[in-house]
């Protein structure tokens, strides 16, 4: 019986740092979608530390901009993530609502300290959750070692008793692995269904 619902954030239920980030700097500041994905493979690792609370948004954006001739700043970047991480993805706030009081609700987020501060500031709706977790407190990400361990610990939940959703497959299998049950999201049409399927919604 499922009793604790864990979701991600950002590409679940808000826009994270992909897909229209790319294009709203290629339409602003003309610097190719290609060229800026290429930058942000190339600096993923110092990104990932970031996630993990070694690194600041700023020291993170001045890095990303360091050895490019691009014309665009750190506030620049800063104001366009801010922007997508607003957007909706769909209707899965008013899907996660539909679930309040009948399961314990739990936040799981690899984010960057500073997107957090902003995004609670910004959308009181993510108070439906009665637990967050984002990856720069407790220094790991969803790929590394320990933190759906953390999390059942804290809680005190059972993880045959939890389902973890995210977009990306390789997480819901790493929560499989912890004996969590995994969703990988696509849309929030696909979730509603598959909720529905298991007869949690």
């Amino acid at each position: 019986m499922i009793k604790n619902i864990i979701f991600d954030l950002s590409e679940v239920i808000y826009y994270g740092y992909h897909g229209e980030v790319e294009k709203t700097i290629e339409e602003r500041f003309n610097i190719p979608s290609e060229e800026f994905l290429k930058r942000k493979q190339e600096t993923i690792e110092y990104f990932l530390d970031t996630m993990r609370g070694y690194h600041t948004e700023e020291e993170y954006f001045s890095y990303l901009l360091d050895k490019t001739n691009w014309n665009i700043q750190v506030n620049d970047l800063k104001t366009v993530i801010r922007e997508n991480i607003s957007r909706q993805v769909g209707n899965t706030i008013e899907i996660i609502n539909k679930l309040k009081g009948k399961y314990k609700l739990i936040l799981l987020s690899d984010y960057v300290r500073e997107w957090k501060d902003y995004i609670l500031e910004n959308k009181p709706e993510l108070s439906v959750f009665d637990y967050k977790y984002f990856s720069f407190q407790y220094k790991m990400l969803k790929k590394d070692e320990g933190i759906f361990k953390y999390i059942i610990n804290d809680l005190q939940i059972r993880p045959e008793e939890t389902i973890f959703i995210d977009d990306y497959e390789s997480y819901t299998q790493k929560a499989q692995q912890n004996g969590i049950k995994g969703i990988t999201f696509k849309s929030s049409k696909q979730l509603e269904s598959d909720l529905k399927e298991l007869k949690l919604l």
